[in-house]
């Protein structure tokens, strides 16, 4: 069995757990299995010097977007040892990731892979079509596809998909396997097909390169399938598999306890675009909360919430950090059991191993507690991403998120007090929100906005097996479509991010509250997000300087900079200041009072450094 995750998404941090979990329990069993992250193969693809200079021969690319790929084949070097690598080097691992990433959006504009589509119909044309003349990351994720599926044969191919982005390239994944091998058993599953399993299946199109759907957890039912394809039984027969005829018997019983650690073998560990290797782990499947409305995964299990005990979580913990080598654990579930989680990284830590996690969490009424919240930090615990939709007691309880607005302060400065990183995912949308409660909850998070970083704004979405999308009740001032036509995140989140049932709201537009989440990311300047924009840094008394030489993703053009990384201009004052440049390192030196201010400002904007 060969197990793939496709492209197209941003998880290129760490390896989508979804596999190695699977490859772990199928080898436990005894069936033959592999695996490939297709996803990050296309991204290293993507950055190599070749693939660059064809990028660069097709043309029709502005000013900054040529430059900076021009900068990225003729320094790939640098790019490579500092984000994939992970070297020390002149060029700091959050610019280089930031580089990496607007090369990606560039190399990935306007191909088949990332067409954004607005229903589920428009996905299959996607994945019919040969790659045209243009589009080069197709055609290079054709034959990434088809070397892996050369170099690792199966009778079953596998195809993880977690987001809707993955979609089309997963089907063409499907129809590309097909066609090089019509015997080949193709198996779609993961998060999108616990979600839209039934959509899917209704359409004759879905089965036209893929032989069955698995719409729950996995492992059992790829095991069963494994048993029945060495035995020439027919797919229909395997219990939890969805055909083109329908559904069979009921998948079997299968605990997360059931599974052994990860194994990430045949996956490229260390080359994930993180600072360090980051191991994801989960202690369970599911939410124990399991009652937020707008959620679509901790509600799919509600009365079927699974956990690991701390030492079952422990032995994971210790295993993979033996196995990988890595010193930072990412404890990836949709809401991490914090008690159970602290607990497990004592056990560890006892065991004589030392390394730092993060969480994925509510803002607990737990974390009000500081002896609680330093144990955390005590035991390993460095960052915590966490959901915020806003701080009005009066929707939190509407959504039904279980926790109390009142303790939001005192835990965001716990939680900065003991050196815990707190980062939000910041939702709008919500059921009856008002202008008003809108603009405290942006108040909130400017007054606290030194205490915390935003990695992301998204509006909320009904997508499907949520309670808002499948439980009338639970919609409040809002009403929601009944066609084909899906809203999504586009404006806000890569290639437009979750999908859902269209939102039309009393009074407020969607647009309008999607201007008040805008508005929010424009004002709230995050102290603690990796890298800050020039937006974001206070006026200072900038000094005056005589000479600065230019960081490396800085490059002079024509009398002016043009920075990289913020896809920004300066302008250097012709007749104030001199270029100089040997090699790759530029210098520019003030030749006038007028000129050294500049390099004041130009050092304040981080354009340079004095040596």
């Amino acid at each position: 069995m060969h197990l793939v995750f496709p492209g197209v998404t941003e998880a290129r941090l760490f390896p989508y757990l979804s596999l190695p979990m699977l490859v772990a329990y199928l080898r436990r069993h005894g069936v033959t299995a592999a695996q490939s992250d297709l996803n990050i193969a296309l991204t290293h693809r993507l950055l190599e010097p070749v693939a660059l200079k064809e990028r660069l021969r097709l043309g029709g690319l502005d000013e900054f977007d040529e430059t900076l790929l021009s900068f990225a084949e003729q320094r790939h070097d640098l790019l490579h040892r500092a984000v994939v690598r992970k070297e020390t080097t002149t060029l700091p691992w959050d610019v280089g990731f930031r580089l990496v990433n607007n090369v990606l959006d560039i190399m990935l504009r306007g191909s088949a892979l990332t067409r954004t589509v607005t229903s589920l119909p428009e996905v299959f044309p996607l994945a019919e079509r040969d790659p045209a003349p243009d589009d080069l990351a197709a055609r290079r994720y054709d034959d990434l596809t088809l070397a892996a599926l050369a170099d690792r044969p199966a009778r079953v191919l596998g195809l993880s998909v977690a987001y809707f982005s993955q979609l089309a390239p997963a089907f063409r994944v499907a129809r590309l396997a097909k066609q090089r091998d019509p015997g080949t058993v193709v198996v779609l599953g993961g998060q999108q097909l616990m979600m839209r399993g039934a959509e899917l299946a209704a359409r004759p199109e879905t089965f036209r390169h893929v032989d069955a759907l698995v719409t729950t957890q996995g492992e059992a039912v790829l095991r069963r399938l494994a048993e029945a394809v060495e035995a020439g039984r027919p797919l229909d027969a395997v219990p939890g598999l969805v055909t083109a005829q329908g559904g069979g018997t009921a998948a079997p019983e299968h605990h997360l306890a059931d599974n052994p650690p990860p194994d990430f073998e045949g996956l490229p560990f260390s080359s994930y675009l993180s600072p360090e290797p980051q191991l994801p782990l989960i202690s369970c499947v599911g939410c124990y909360w399991g009652r937020c409305t707008f959620c679509s995964y901790g509600n799919r299990s509600r009365g079927r919430y699974q956990q690991l005990t701390q030492e079952q979580l422990a032995d994971h913990v210790e295993h993979s950090l033996r196995r990988t080598g890595a010193r930072f654990v990412a404890f990836v579930d949709e809401n991490c059991n914090l008690r159970l989680v602290l607990g497990a990284a004592e056990l560890v830590r006892a065991r004589g191993h030392t390394f730092t996690w993060s969480t994925r969490n509510r803002l607990e009424p737990l974390l009000a507690d500081r002896a609680f919240v330093q144990r955390m930090h005590d035991a390993g615990c460095r960052l915590m991403s966490v959901g915020y939709e806003t701080n009005s007691q009066r929707l939190l309880d509407l959504v039904d998120k279980g926790v109390r607005a009142d303790l939001y302060e005192r835990i965001v400065e716990l939680l900065d007090e003991v050196g815990i990183v707190l980062r939000l995912s910041v939702m709008g949308g919500l059921p009856g929100e008002t202008a008003e409660e809108a603009r405290a909850s942006r108040e909130f998070l400017v007054r606290n906005s030194a205490r915390l970083g935003i990695d992301a704004a998204q509006m909320m979405i009904a997508e499907p097996t949520s309670l808002l999308a499948s439980e009338p009740r639970h919609r409040v001032g809002l009403t929601l479509s009944d066609g084909d036509t899906l809203q999504s995140n586009s404006g806000f989140s890569y290639l437009a991010g979750r999908h859902g049932r269209a939102i039309a709201y009393e009074g407020t537009s969607r647009e309008e509250r999607a201007d008040w989440l805008r508005e929010t990311v424009r004002v709230v300047l995050p102290g603690k997000n990796d890298e800050k924009h020039p937006r974001w840094k206070k006026a200072g008394g900038a000094r005056p300087m005589d000479e600065l030489v230019l960081h490396p993703w800085i490059v002079p053009l024509e009398g002016r900079l043009i920075d990289l990384r913020w896809r920004m201009r300066y302008g250097i004052g012709p007749g104030h200041v001199t270029l100089r440049s040997s090699g790759a390192v530029h210098r520019l030196t003030a030749r006038t009072d007028q000129g050294r201010r500049l390099l004041g400002l130009l050092k304040e904007a981080d354009v340079g450094d004095h040596n």
